[in-house]
């Protein structure tokens, strides 16, 4: 993979951090190139991010992997996969499989296997997907529609303490931004689509965030600019 692909792909993983993550977010707001294949890794993404909830880890779980890897059965069981000297502790293993995980996760998106057990799509269901940013470091939405139910699905991280509330508007070609509702500022926000605005769930329509007054001046515009925006695309 080129040198720059391979970066788009680390900042679509969340694999990069500080000045590296800084770095390559100014070359998305610079380059517009580097920026769609940011989005196309992202878009690729999302459908894994929101077909699975947050679980928090069992109480002890590391203790027991510490004991795991103690024990000379497991340590003979794993030593041809993972040959690590045990003095190395149970933190150096969950960093050994995290960044696992990160590169299965990569593979699986360069290579899918149509062998590969996962969630059975829904037939005739249209779902689409974007990916939001902006200038603000760390702040990254993810959106998911899906016409069986006609609901977006957006998640949020990274949204900064202020006194406004973030809004989320539809552009459709025409230009004319629509409402579609508040998010909470972390975590799974879950936005019923009103009909009228179905017909604008299309790649040629943006989402568009914007941090507005609490009660807002007029619904049917945004009062303040836009901080984070990403394209609609067809999954």
């Amino acid at each position: 993979m080129p040198e720059r692909s391979a970066l788009a792909a680390e900042l679509a993983l969340g694999l990069l951090e500080g000045a590296d993550r800084a770095s390559a977010l100014r070359l998305v707001l610079s380059d517009p190139g580097f920026a769609a294949e940011v989005d196309s890794w992202r878009a690729r993404m999302a459908p894994l991010y929101d077909g699975f909830a947050d679980v928090a880890p069992p109480s002890g779980l590391m203790a027991r992997i510490d004991q795991a890897i103690d024990a000379e059965a497991a340590a003979d069981q794993v030593t041809t996969l993972m040959p690590a000297p045990r003095a190395q502790g149970g933190w150096k293993i969950a960093t050994f499989a995290a960044s696992a995980v990160a590169a299965m996760l990569a593979l699986a998106l360069v290579w899918p296997s149509p062998q590969s057990p996962g969630p059975a799509p829904q037939e005739k269901a249209d779902v689409a997907v974007a990916q939001l940013t902006g200038p603000i470091d760390g702040l990254l939405l993810t959106a998911r529609y899906d016409s069986s139910t006609s609901e977006m699905l957006v998640r949020v991280e990274g949204m900064p303490v202020t006194e406004t509330e973030p809004e989320l508007w539809i552009v459709p070609a025409d230009g004319q931004p629509r409402r579609l509702g508040r998010l909470l500022r972390g975590g799974v926000t879950r936005i019923a689509i009103p009909e009228g605005h179905r017909k604008f769930i299309d790649p040629v329509s943006e989402l568009i965030l914007t941090m507005e007054p609490r009660v807002l001046h007029d619904p049917d515009r945004p009062s303040a600019p836009t901080v984070a925006q990403g394209r609609l695309q067809r999954i």
